[in-house]
C-alpha cells in the first residue's frame, strides 16, 4: 500500500500533467522553456507516428485476413468446377477408349485375313499362269474365275477395313485430345496444391504482422508514459513561472498545497 508521501508525490505529477494539458488547451503551451516545449513537441509526434504505425499494421493484417480467405474461398470454388470437369472428361476419355479397344482387335483380325485371302489371290494367279503354260485353257478359265471373285472379296474386305479404321479414330481422335485436357487439369490442381502451400506462409506472414503488433503496441505505452513525462516537465516549467490566466492559476494553488503537504511530510 503507497504512504501518504508517495500519493501525495503521484498527485503532484497529476496536477503538472493537467497543467500542462490545459495549457495547450488555452494556448499557453508556448510560454513553457523552448528547450522543454520542444521536447514534448517531439513526443507528441513520436506517440502520433508509432499509433499510426500500429493503424497500418493492423489494416495489414486485416487485408492479409481478407485477401488470404477471399483467394482460399476463390481457389476452392474454383478447384471444384477443375475436378468436376477431369471427372467429366475421364469418364468420356476412358468411354471412347473402351468402344475403340474392341474395334482395335477386330481390326487387327480383319488384316490377318486379309493376308490370307491376298496369298489365296496370289496361289490362284499362279495356277491360272502354269495352266495357260500347258495349254489346259479350261482349268485356267476355272481358275480366272477364282481370281476375279477373290479380287472383289478384296476390295470389299479393304473398304470394310478403311471403314473401320475411320470409326476408330471417331473413337481415338477424341480420346488423344481428352488425354491432354486430363493432363492439363491434373496440372491446375497441382497448382492449386502449391497455391495451398502458400496460403500457409500467408498465415505466417500475418503471424509475423501480429508479432509486429504487439511490439508496436509496447512502443506506444512507452511513448505515452514518455509524453507524460515531458508533460509533467513543461507543468513544472509554467508552475514555476506561474504564467497568468485564470485556469491555470487554479492548478497553481493546488500545487500549492500538495507541494506543502509533501515538505511536511519530508519534515522540512
Amino acid at each position: 500500500m503507497a504512504t501518504k508521501l508517495e500519493k501525495a508525490q503521484i498527485a503532484y505529477e497529476r496536477l503538472l500533467r493537467e497543467l500542462g494539458t490545459r495549457a495547450e488547451m488555452v494556448d499557453e503551451l508556448d510560454k513553457a522553456d523552448p528547450t522543454i516545449h520542444k521536447k514534448y513537441l517531439r513526443a507528441k509526434e513520436a506517440l502520433g507516428d508509432r499509433k499510426f504505425e500500429l493503424e497500418m499494421l493492423e489494416s495489414e493484417i486485416k487485408r492479409t485476413i481478407e485477401d488470404t480467405g477471399q483467394a482460399k474461398e476463390n481457389q476452392e470454388e474454383e478447384m471444384a468446377q477443375i475436378k468436376e470437369e477431369l471427372r467429366i472428361k475421364t469418364g468420356k476419355r476412358d468411354a471412347k477408349k473402351g468402344k475403340a479397344s474392341p474395334l482395335r482387335s477386330k481390326l487387327a483380325g480383319a488384316e490377318y485375313d486379309i493376308k490370307f485371302v491376298e496369298k489365296g489371290l496370289r496361289d490362284e494367279m499362279d495356277k491360272v499362269k502354269r495352266y495357260k503354260e500347258r495349254e489346259e485353257f479350261d482349268k485356267a478359265n476355272d481358275y480366272q474365275t477364282n481370281v476375279k471373285r477373290i479380287k472383289i472379296e478384296i476390295l470389299k474386305r479393304k473398304k470394310a477395313l478403311r471403314n473401320m479404321k475411320k470409326e476408330i479414330k471417331q473413337y481415338e481422335n477424341p480420346a488423344k485430345q481428352l488425354d491432354k485436357d486430363v493432363e492439363e487439369l491434373k496440372k491446375q490442381i497441382a497448382e492449386y496444391e502449391e497455391k495451398s502451400k502458400g496460403a500457409k506462409d500467408s498465415g505466417s506472414l500475418r503471424e509475423e504482422l501480429e508479432k509486429q503488433m504487439l511490439e508496436k503496441e509496447s512502443d506506444i505505452k512507452r511513448s505515452q508514459m514518455h509524453l507524460k513525462d515531458v508533460l509533467a516537465d513543461v507543468g513544472e516549467d509554467l508552475y514555476d513561472k506561474k504564467i497568468k490566466h485564470s485556469v491555470l492559476s487554479k492548478y497553481y494553488q493546488d500545487l500549492d498545497k500538495v507541494a506543502a503537504l509533501i515538505d511536511s511530510l519530508q519534515g522540512r
